[in-house]
């Protein structure tokens, strides 16, 4: 009886259902006909020698004699070794073809996306969170947005550079990574306007990632309304100004 468990484990590395079950039983038996093989798992005649010879192509087996031919099994160290080479190198190749997608695509002009519901703004700024390869600069005055996107965050922060800026000290308890706070010009431009510049608009989240994209979230009227943007060519100066003049503030005990 064969283990079902292990004829999984043999499918997974590519081999077809009959190859896995030749290949265990041979594996097994050490030596053994054509006709041996079949007396043991019962697939059709013709079928055993096609995968058999199919087996051999591959290397998982070799062939002596000829009458009647016995078949045995490559040394298993040899045959893993062999195929985790194959592997690696075909991972490579496929590594060196998908970057090299990314160097040669065109640059596509800056597109700008308005995000009106709850799920085109959520699915958008945890795939920029799961995405960015260097830095993450989030910008946030909403208390429910810290909670939301906390492990998010914490996730990111494990492998890029995240500055993480609130518009409040008393958002700091809520940050889940070490937090920062804005000079006068951040105070002011973004997250409280100063007296007479005010559009109506408050912002609740501010996300930026890699120096080339942004997503903002803003309030009007007690309505959410967000703003996707790529290639966003102002994100490279932006990032800079914000990275510059922010300072880490102490976090105070979260709330409950």
């Amino acid at each position: 009886m064969i283990d079902d468990s292990l004829l999984s484990q043999m499918k997974e590395i590519g081999m077809s259902e009959y190859e896995a079950k030749v290949y265990v039983i041979l594996s097994a038996l050490r030596v053994a006909s054509a006709r041996e093989i079949h007396e043991q798992i019962k697939i059709p005649r013709g079928r055993i020698y096609e995968t058999l010879t199919t087996l051999a192509q591959k290397g998982f087996i070799v062939s002596s004699g000829k009458s009647p031919v016995r078949y045995s099994p490559v040394d298993v160290m040899q045959t893993f070794e062999r195929l985790k080479r194959e592997s690696v190198k075909s991972l490579e190749g496929l590594y060196e073809r998908l970057k090299a997608l990314e160097t040669e695509t065109p640059v596509p002009p800056m597109q700008g996306y308005k995000l009106y519901t709850d799920w085109t703004r959520d699915n958008p700024i945890r795939m920029i969170l799961h995405r960015a390869k260097s830095e993450i600069i989030l910008l946030c005055d909403d208390e429910e947005f810290l909670k939301k996107y906390s492990s998010d965050i914490s996730r990111a922060a494990k492998r890029v550079s995240v500055y993480l800026v609130v518009g409040r000290p008393e958002l700091a308890g809520f940050a889940p990574i070490k937090c920062y706070a804005g000079g006068r010009d951040i105070e002011s431009s973004l997250f409280h306007n100063e007296v007479g510049e005010s559009n109506g608009l408050s912002m609740k989240l501010f996300l930026m990632a890699d120096r080339c994209e942004s997503l903002s979230i803003m309030e009007e009227n007690g309505n959410l309304t967000g703003i996707f943007i790529y290639p966003d060519i102002y994100a490279s100066y932006m990032s800079r100004k914000v990275v510059q003049e922010i300072e880490p503030v102490e976090r105070s005990r979260k709330a409950t």
